[in-house]
């Protein structure tokens, strides 16, 4: 197995390839504040359109471990992604107080569709987190708390609860969540969510790979012959 790790902007980058299948996990902490959906969007877009990682030099190690061509420099080359972190979208067009009263009511659904990530992957088709699956959000809010109680802000800027914490993920039928909640611990402001998966690994077999791709080839110069015997 190897690994790297890195650090940027507030982002924490894991990536490792075990057997040979490339995994990476992305932490990261976006922009803060009710108004800033479009600042948390491109930070979004920061860390998934750069090359921010050591690119993989070895061509077989490419071909058998990562998607679309990528040499792991990018998150999007590895075939497993999951993200996860303080998000910071919140939850547009309401009062705190009428946010509160329908999280009592557990009337989560009127609440998920003004959410701001919900809402950008809806609206938006360049959205990058688009690409990323979540599952159903079945639990309250878990922000903000009042530390060391169940009582959303009661500060002077009595911010509205928001589901800040999440996790999602991406891998096609590689990747399947089994579990997503959050934990009644009240020691921060937020309360921590968790996610489970089962994740599909495979091994190739170079020699295989080989005896296949020259099988490719061939057919593909059969198949030119033909078209250009059928062109005369």
């Amino acid at each position: 197995m190897t690994s790297s790790t890195l650090t940027l902007q507030g982002a924490l980058i894991v990536r490792f390839v075990l057997d040979d299948t490339s995994m990476c996990f992305i932490n990261c902490h976006l922009a803060a504040g009710q108004t800033q959906t479009k600042d948390r969007n491109a930070d979004i877009a920061a860390i998934l359109d750069s090359s921010l990682l050591p690119a993989v030099r070895d061509s077989s190690v490419r071909q058998d471990s990562y998607v679309g061509g990528g040499d792991g420099s990018m998150v999007m080359d590895h075939e497993i992604c999951i993200l996860n972190g303080d998000l910071n979208y919140r939850i547009d067009t309401m009062g705190r107080d009428t946010v509160v009263r329908d999280v009592k009511a557990r009337n989560f659904d009127k609440l998920l569709d003004r959410d701001q990530l919900i809402a950008s992957r809806r609206k938006h088709p360049w959205f990058k987190l688009r690409a990323f699956q979540e599952s159903p959000i079945t639990f309250a809010p878990t922000y903000k708390y009042d530390v060391g109680t169940d009582n959303y802000d009661s500060s002077e800027k009595k911010r509205a609860p928001a589901w800040c914490d999440r996790v999602l993920f991406r891998g096609r039928d590689r990747i399947q969540e089994l579990d997503y909640r959050r934990h009644e611990v009240r020691v921060s402001d937020h309360r921590p969510v968790t996610a489970s998966f089962e994740i599909f690994i495979k091994t190739m077999s170079a020699e295989k790979r080989d005896l296949k791709w020259a099988e490719s080839l061939q057919q593909m110069a059969e198949r030119k012959q033909r078209l250009v015997r059928e062109a005369r």
